[in-house]
């Protein structure tokens, strides 16, 4: 329990940190792109690696609406987390200066299970019964700015960094015992979609070169992201809607990445 409410303070630091870190990356980025060249005569930096994601965000509730009395309510103790995973990940950076590089990051889309918790349709369906109500891809392409401290010359180099990152959620897959358990109350789960989102991001990390074009890295960063979900749960015999249901879906997730570059 102290590790997962460590991971929470973390996630709550971080946001700060995004908040403030993005406006500031941002100038300073502006502010020394005229003098685009580096000492070294390298131009671009390329990595790939490995990336653990791990969402801090925690259930926001349920809002039914139905024309049948006990589904039309509002559950606070229900909700949906997104539940940690990982995939590989890619990175290219257009290096302006010494100090200023310019980037994209991009990777395998990761896949998500969905953990539910709670109670809905009046207590008929008890989402605590199930390990997960199914899976998601994400497709989450950012756009970066970093500034590394220090000399070219340096081996190990640190450096902070921010961007915007853009969320696509597609290929949900509900879960055959959700959907079986929802079938035998004369009821089917349809129309499942997750809003697009775009998102901060903030991080800190560190490079290390191996020789003058060869380098490992590693970085933790925050991304604040939210999005919303929604889904209709229709009766079987009828083939109408008696439940339109939505959600906050609270992701921030906290990403750690170890990769191995290229400078060029």
């Amino acid at each position: 329990m102290a590790y997962f409410a460590s991971l929470s303070h973390l996630g709550m630091q971080m946001k700060k940190f995004v908040q403030n870190l993005v406006p500031v990356v941002v100038l300073t980025t502006v502010c020394v792109m005229a003098h685009a060249e580096t000492t070294n005569g390298k131009t671009f930096a390329v990595s790939a690696g490995w990336a653990h994601i791990m969402p801090q965000g925690e259930k926001q509730g349920v809002q039914s609406d139905s024309k049948i009395a006990a589904f039309n309510n509002f559950n606070a103790s229900s909700g949906f987390d997104l539940e940690k995973t990982d995939t590989a990940e890619f990175k290219i950076d257009y290096l302006v200066n010494d100090n200023v590089s310019l980037g994209f990051v991009f990777g395998v889309p990761p896949k998500f299970d969905i953990k539910g918790e709670g109670k809905l349709l009046a207590g008929n369906l008890n989402l605590d019964n199930f390990s997960k109500v199914g899976t998601i891809k994400a497709y989450n392409p950012v756009m970066v700015g970093k500034y590394h401290f220090g000399s070219v010359s340096n081996a190990l180099r640190p450096y902070i960094g921010a961007g915007i990152m853009y969320a696509h959620f597609s290929d949900f897959q509900l879960d055959g015992a959700v959907s079986s358990d929802v079938s035998k109350k004369g009821m089917a789960i349809t129309n499942v979609k997750v809003k697009d989102a775009v998102a901060p991001v903030a991080f800190i990390g560190a490079d290390y070169s191996l020789t003058k074009d060869f380098f490992l890295t590693a970085s933790v960063s925050y991304v604040y992201l939210n999005t919303r979900a929604s889904l209709d749960i229709n009766s079987l015999s009828t083939q109408s809607t008696v439940v339109h249901g939505s959600t906050r879906i609270e992701v921030d997730p906290i990403v750690t990445y170890l990769g191995f570059g290229y400078r060029f």
